[in-house]
């Protein structure tokens, strides 16, 4: 045997095919924007706003920007950043897959990462708008750090969690608004979006994208009967309450059942049965990712052969 020869093919298909699959993925441009706006001097602020005019709406005057960029607070999240950020890779090879991946969707192109300090809302901490996608690094510098909010929120405010995020805005933005008002017509339009979201974040752990911890996710797994069970004796699919999302599907520390078992259970489960249902469908039902967006939920349902075993 030529041993050589052996050796030359085995590179050849563990590293240099290797090679190939990494340069595949694009390379995603980051504009790392808090570092030049808090970092800049007041007189430079002017070509700041004619470099980034998409960042700088007209109607506000250069006195609140400036006003911002010297603030205690933002200057204290910025600093804060810096450390947390320091090492953190936006052109990993994870962030540069579900890129890639979500190109099965009709339309995706690599947007922009600008990241940012933004003081607005939990849910913005991630905002895609095609061409744009904007990063608040302030609600990602740790659990510990966010001291007054309640644990099922700061629990998502970890530097791990960003790339799902990412994910999930993006898998959001391509699920068309079907709903009316029943309780399934949200449970299937959400379970959409954490499909999308797995298929192009594939290597995420469940309890991430679930928005839950190991031992919620593995409980649901392991009452999923008696939940279907729970949803269907008590008619909630075509119930158009709309304190059902709340109980249901609203971000929260566990679902209300009202039950004993409440706090066992994961927030928002109805998200998770929705996934679910819509994962059967397509394991049933040969058709595209982007067909999918279009089917109503009644048919995803009712095609769906979604009937969870008693263990």
């Amino acid at each position: 045997m030529d041993y050589n020869k052996l050796f030359t093919v085995i590179f050849y298909v563990f590293f240099i095919t290797g090679c190939s699959e990494i340069d595949n993925l694009s390379e995603i441009e980051v504009i790392r924007f808090e570092k030049e706006f808090y970092s800049s001097n007041d007189g430079e602020l002017r070509e700041l706003i004619n470099k980034y005019p998409y960042l700088f709406p007209n109607q506000f005057s250069d006195s609140v920007w400036l006003n911002k960029k010297n603030d205690s607070i933002e200057l204290e999240l910025y600093h804060k950043s810096s450390q947390v950020f320091s090492n953190f890779n936006f052109n990993s090879k994870k962030l540069k897959t579900i890129f890639k991946k979500a190109k099965t969707l009709e339309t995706f192109k690599n947007p922009t990462i600008v990241t940012l300090i933004n003081k607005g809302d939990f849910e913005d901490r991630v905002i895609y708008a095609d061409s744009l996608l904007f990063v608040s690094l302030n609600f990602y510098l740790g659990s510990n750090y966010y001291n007054n909010l309640p644990n099922y929120i700061s629990e998502r405010m970890e530097i791990s969690h960003i790339s799902n995020d990412i994910a999930y805005k993006i898998s959001e933005k391509f699920v068309n608004n079907l709903e009316d008002r029943t309780l399934l017509s949200n449970m299937i339009t959400n379970g959409k979006i954490l499909y999308i979201n797995k298929l192009i974040n594939e290597s995420e752990e469940d309890w991430i994208v679930f928005n839950t911890t190991k031992e919620k996710l593995v409980w649901a797994i392991e009452n999923e009967f008696e939940i279907w069970s729970y949803f269907v004796e008590k008619e909630l699919f075509y119930d158009t309450d709309l304190d059902l999302r709340s109980r249901f599907m609203s971000p929260a520390p566990y679902s209300k059942f009202n039950l004993d078992i409440d706090k066992k259970t994961p927030g928002g489960i109805g998200r998770w049965l929705g996934f679910k249902i819509v994962n059967s469908y397509m394991n049933h039902n040969q058709i595209t990712v982007n067909q999918l967006l279009d089917i109503d939920h009644y048919t995803i349902f009712k095609n769906s052969k979604y009937k969870p075993v008693k263990k």
